[in-house]
This record gives C-alpha cells, structure tokens and sequence, in this order.
C-alpha cells in the first residue's frame, strides 16, 4: 500500500508547522501506524531535524536530492540517511546546506526535472511507511514546488492573531499552480488554527473569524483548535513530541483530538 504524503505548511513561520508535524506524526506512531517524518525546511532552520535531536547528520535529506538530481537510484542512501525516534516514528533530517540545493533548482534548464527531485528521492520508500509528514519551510522557492509536487495533500496551520494569515493566499495560488502542471491530485486537506489562547476575547474572536472567512471560500476548517501553552515550546528542548514531554496536557489532548478528526474522513 503506497503511502499518504502530507505537507504541513504555511508560508509564514511561527505558526505551529513543526510542532504540529512531529505532534501528528507521534499521535500516528501511538496509533500503530508506520510513519516517517522530512525536515524539507531549507530556511537554514531546520528546526524539525534540531527538535527530534539531530543537529550534525552524517546524511540528510541533502545527499538524496542531490543523488536524486543525478538521476541516480536513492534506495541504499535512504537506508543510511533515516533515522529512528524513541516514540516510534522515523525522520529524515536536514541541515543548513539545503539551502543550496533550492538554489542549484533554481539555475537547472530542466523545468520537469527540478521540480521532481524531492517526489523522485522518497518514490523507492513510498510502501513502507503508511503517512509521510513533510514539514515545509515558511517560504516560496524551488524546495516549496518540489514539496507540493510530492504531497497528497496539505495541511496548513496558522494561529489568530497578527500576520500568521499573511502566507496563506500565496500558498494557495502556489497548489493551484502545482495542479495545473505537475500534481492535479494535490488537494488542501484544512486549514489547522494553533497556539489558540483563550485567555483572551480577540483571540477567540479571531479564531472564530477566520472559521468563518475560509469556510465561506471554500476551505476547510478543523474543528479540533490547538490551544497555547508554555510546554509546547519546552518540549522541543527535550528532543520530544508535546505528547511525550506532557502527555496529559491539553495540547497533547487536543493533538489527539486533531488526528482523530483527520483519520475520521478517511474511514
């Protein structure tokens, strides 16, 4: 059975992309399935690869694009490159260099080729693994063209307040682009509102605006709201998902929450 290959996005950082990855990934492990994660944040903050504990990789995602964009076979490499965590799931890392390869992308003459490298790196693993989470950098670049071309679907997150809403419109217009020449399956699963304090009126009401605002174009909204909390952030410091630094914490209850609201379309 191949693979689902989902990419968490928004082209606006600090709204819960990474922690909301290795949360999906980690409730997934706990339910028994097979699941591996990519650092494909070439931002030169690879905070996926930092977060699970990985900060000098002896292979990353680096050698299997490039090997990749040699149009050679990424099968053995893969078996030196991914890495196993503690709470069941495994990762591919990234590094600092990544940026580089979205700028050979950028200078290749082949408009097919490069923006397939990242879909061709993992095709020889796509069986062994039930969900494949990509975690996006919050930009638009060649990386970002290779991640859409590779995806199933999208999940995009976002928290209610300031400019987290700014990246959006360009991500969209970005998948439409995609699925006219390179993914027409390509679809946004839902849009994800995290770090949801509500503590605070404006927050809610914000949330609730933006439910409103993208339910009426079209797209759809998870239920699940992930709130704000300090131990979120803590957790990334112990090379840990939420649900095992505070496994009894609301954002590790309402990450479960969240997967079972996605699992709960595919039955």
């Amino acid at each position: 059975m191949m693979s689902k290959v989902i990419a968490v996005c928004n082209q606006k950082g600090g709204v819960g992309k990474t922690t909301t990855a290795i949360a999906m990934g980690a409730v997934l492990a706990e339910l028994g399935k097979k699941v591996l994660l990519i650092d494909v944040d070439d931002s030169g903050n690879p905070s996926l690869s930092i977060n699970l504990g990985t900060e000098e990789p002896e292979r990353s995602l680096v050698d299997l694009m490039l090997t990749s964009y040699m149009d050679r076979d990424t099968t053995s490499l893969l078996e030196e490159t991914i890495l196993h965590h503690e709470e069941g799931m495994d990762y591919i890392p990234a590094e600092n260099r990544l940026g580089g390869i979205s700028e050979i992308l950028s200078t290749s003459q082949d408009e097919a080729k490069k923006r397939t490298v990242l879909k061709r790196a993992i095709a020889p693993i796509r069986e062994r693994y039930e969900y494949i989470l990509l975690d996006a950098a919050p930009t638009l670049n060649m990386m970002s063209i290779n991640l859409l071309t590779a995806a199933d679907e999208i999940i995009i997150t976002t928290q209610p307040q300031g400019a987290a809403e700014d990246g959006i419109p360009a991500l969209v217009s970005s998948v439409a682009q995609v699925r006219q020449s390179l993914n027409p399956d390509l679809c946004i699963k839902g849009l994800l509102i995290t770090m949801l304090d509500r503590r605070t009126n404006y927050n809610k009401e914000k949330a609730n605006t933006m439910e409103r605002a993208y339910s009426d174009l079209g797209m759809r909204v998870f239920s699940t709201r992930i709130p704000r909390a300090i131990t979120a952030e803590s957790c990334m410091e112990q090379h840990q998902s939420i649900l095992k630094f505070d496994p009894k914490g609301k954002v590790a209850a309402a990450y479960r929450d969240f997967v079972n609201e996605y699992l709960s379309e595919e039955a």
